[in-house]
């Protein structure tokens, strides 16, 4: 009896501890530039920044998507903004014990704006108590939203997500994370290991394959759109400083 106590425990131990290596990890600060290509032609290019604010002890992504090229003639920006909260022990054991939580990532703040050359959207969340509240050109929406997290969040931490529900440019969505496998790929680091992460949405025809490099602190190197089982467009990183 007290064999098979001491040897669960063990194995509970090691299971803890090789989980939280392998799936889980503290964010850091960078900047990455990746590349948004169809059929093989780019036609964008979206940067992303994380820093940290040690007074509000906020994370912060800032990403700017952009058309290039010939494709620039007809302007097309989207600039997305997050501001949360990231609860490290939350984090180690939601993985180490495979729970279903997702109470270690809160967005507090979220923007986002399309400038387009005929016609301009803008969103703005707010965590108020326990819901996040939108506003969409200007006008509050009718339901107080209970997603925990927006979607820039959601794409940061998916490799170690399962199914939660997410404000998605202003609407409540529900997200379904799945490791599909672990595959070595050529990125700007060279071979590159990596999680393969499929994201689906609830009642969308769209998904998306997220290849997170577990050797680099699990920053996206490729990332690839469908609709239904057609490819859309692929995003590559291009560029990585931290």
């Amino acid at each position: 009896m007290k064999y098979n106590f001491f040897a669960n425990v063990i194995i509970f131990l090691m299971t803890y501890m090789f989980s939280i290596e392998s799936v889980s990890s503290t964010p850091k600060t960078y900047s990455a530039t990746y590349s948004l290509k169809k059929n093989g032609i780019e036609f964008g290019r979206s940067e992303h920044r994380l820093t940290f604010n040690p007074d509000t002890d906020e994370w912060c992504m800032n990403s700017l998507s952009y058309t290039v090229g010939i494709f620039s003639i007809k302007k097309d920006e989207r600039i997305e903004n997050s501001c949360f909260k990231y609860i490290k022990n939350n984090h180690l054991n939601a993985t180490a014990i495979n729970l279903d939580k997702n109470d270690f990532i809160i967005t507090n703040t979220y923007t986002y704006k399309r400038i387009k050359s005929n016609k301009n959207h803008t969103v703005k969340v707010k965590r108020v108590d326990n819901n996040l509240v939108t506003t969409v050109n200007g006008n509050i929406t009718e339901n107080n939203d209970n997603a925990s997290i927006d979607r820039l969040v959601a794409q940061m931490f998916g490799y170690t997500l399962k199914k939660i529900k997410v404000n998605d440019k202003g609407r409540q969505r529900q997200y379904n994370f799945e490791v599909v496998r672990k595959e070595t790929v050529s990125s700007i680091f060279g071979l590159t290991e990596s999680l393969v992460v499929k994201k689906n949405i609830y009642m969308s025809k769209r998904s998306t394959l997220t290849w997170y490099s577990t050797e680099n602190n699990y920053v996206p190197v490729l990332i690839e759109q469908y609709r239904l089982n057609e490819l859309k467009f692929t995003a590559t990183l291009i560029d990585f400083r931290d």
